[in-house]
């Protein structure tokens, strides 16, 4: 395919954005290349600036679940902007769709929506800390949620835009308390908590890895991490910024606790 449009716009954003776009995982420096600029969509499909159509298998992950400029919600989006697009104050709506999420989601009794992944990931964390009285948390490596500082650490492809998997700028007060276990390892994670005993927070995982290519969990291993939270007091957080209702209509479904089921309302 043909991208000198795209190769073209990209050296116009280096000038005025870092590397040219407003995202790691889609920063081409660690492996080389041109990011492809978007035109427009319609349904499955997607645009380019030098005319090519691209099947899109990401759905700009997880809000495109209905395809692109989907008629119905386009007419509906109009009808909303026409009454206005933000107000800093709550609205009616902002209770309907909470309660629908409720409804369609098991173990959630609250919700509050953010603006972002990193801040639902962010937020969290920050409330499983505060709940425990302890501090530190355990991701797998190769999985991302999001740029806050805590999350940096081995975050696969959302983290790699310069081909390092820890970004700088994370001190070391901050990345002691994240602790590394190996995807679909449980004999990796209960060596953590053994070796931390009562130090450990929370465990978050993506259910189904999406950051280091897509990774489904093997066999029990959402069970177990379920099991060997339950037995050491510590919170088990589902990232589902991704998977969210494109894996069932509720989220994954293994059993949790604590499982804030965390979208990307607004990208």
């Amino acid at each position: 395919m043909i991208y000198k449009r795209s190769s073209a716009l990209f050296a116009e954003a280096e000038k005025v954005i870092p590397g040219g776009v407003n995202s790691p995982v889609r920063a081409f420096k660690g492996v080389g290349g041109t990011p492809i600029f978007v035109k427009e969509a319609k349904g499955a499909y997607l645009y380019d600036e030098d005319g090519n159509r691209l099947i899109d298998y990401i759905n700009s992950w997880g809000p495109m679940i209905l395809g692109h400029a989907h008629e119905p919600v386009v007419n509906a989006v109009v009808e909303k902007a026409k009454k206005g697009t933000s107000f800093g104050m709550p609205t009616e709506i902002e209770t309907k769709i909470a309660e629908l999420a409720v409804s369609m989601v098991p173990h959630i009794d609250k919700i509050r929506f953010v603006n972002s992944g990193t801040e639902a990931c962010m937020s969290a964390i920050r409330l499983a800390r505060g709940f425990t009285g302890k501090d530190k948390i355990i991701k797998f490596a190769g999985c991302y949620h999001g740029h806050s500082d805590s999350f940096l650490i081995q975050a696969g492809s959302g983290a790699s835009t310069f081909g390092t998997p820890n970004s700088p700028g994370v001190t070391q007060g901050t990345a002691k308390d994240t602790l590394l276990a190996n995807y679909n390892d449980i004999d990796s994670v209960a060596e953590l908590i053994g070796a931390n005993k009562k130090e450990i927070a929370c465990i978050i995982i993506e259910p189904v890895a999406g950051n280091m290519g897509c990774i489904p969990p093997k066999g029990n291993f959402l069970k177990e991490l379920r099991l060997i939270c339950d037995a050491n007091n510590i919170l088990l957080v589902f990232d589902e910024v991704m998977t969210g209702f494109r894996l069932a209509k509720g989220g994954h479904k293994s059993c949790t606790v604590f499982m804030p089921i965390l979208f990307v309302l607004v990208r």
